[in-house]
């Protein structure tokens, strides 16, 4: 009787600390994901920019240095179909995607792929308006060579501050919010030890 009872009293801390272990894994496992993938911090042209001639380049530019593993950048028009699908260059946190044709007058859509510094992969989209085709800007350009220089003067992208930094606070917040669940499932972690102890000591001092 006495040796069943030692048993039962030896097999309840290992199934507790067992218990106790899965738990502890599982909060590690919650608190990983929220400081783990790279995000977007802004992009040039910003999203929803409206220029009034195609950019020559898109550049991104994410919160850590992504990875050289199959980066891609696709362009499509108002009716879905493809303008361009480019291999960007990665330079630390920056990718950027160099346009071989102009981007025609109306709403194009980006679509982005790059894998993140933890390896794992991010997509995203934004849209970008162009006001003039590459061909008509050049024949109202034509004739009117002498006020060129003014034209150019006028920035091209008047929104995109303003947009980058409303992107960029909304990404920082969701990163802020990532990391504030931490303090909480270490606090969470700390009870649970808490109450597995009081468990085993209590078992001990029936025992």
């Amino acid at each position: 009787m006495n040796t069943l009872l030692s048993r039962r009293a030896s097999v309840r801390p290992a199934a507790l600390a067992a218990l106790f272990a899965a738990l502890l894994a599982a909060l590690l496992a919650l608190g990983a994901p929220a400081q783990a993938h790279d995000t977007l911090l802004e992009s040039d042209p910003a999203d929803g920019a409206t220029l009034e001639s195609s950019p020559e380049a898109i550049t991104l530019t994410f919160s850590a240095d992504v990875l050289e593993v199959s980066p891609l950048v696709r362009i499509t028009d108002e009716n879905g179909e493809q303008l361009a699908e480019i291999t960007p260059s990665i330079d630390g946190p920056v990718a950027t995607a160099t346009l071989e044709e102009p981007l025609p007058a109306g709403t194009s859509t980006v679509q982005w792929r790059v894998v993140s510094s933890d390896g794992h992969p991010i997509e995203g989209t934004f849209e970008v308006a162009v006001e003039q085709d590459a061909a008509a800007e050049e024949t109202t350009e034509a004739p009117a060579e002498e006020s060129s220089p003014a034209e150019e003067s006028a920035p091209a992208e008047t929104a995109a501050p303003a947009e980058e930094g409303e992107q960029a606070t909304a990404e920082a917040a969701e990163e802020e919010s990532g990391s504030s669940m931490t303090p909480l499932l270490i606090v969470f972690g700390v009870v649970v030890v808490g109450a597995v102890v009081a468990v085993l000591l209590i078992m001990r001092r029936r025992d």
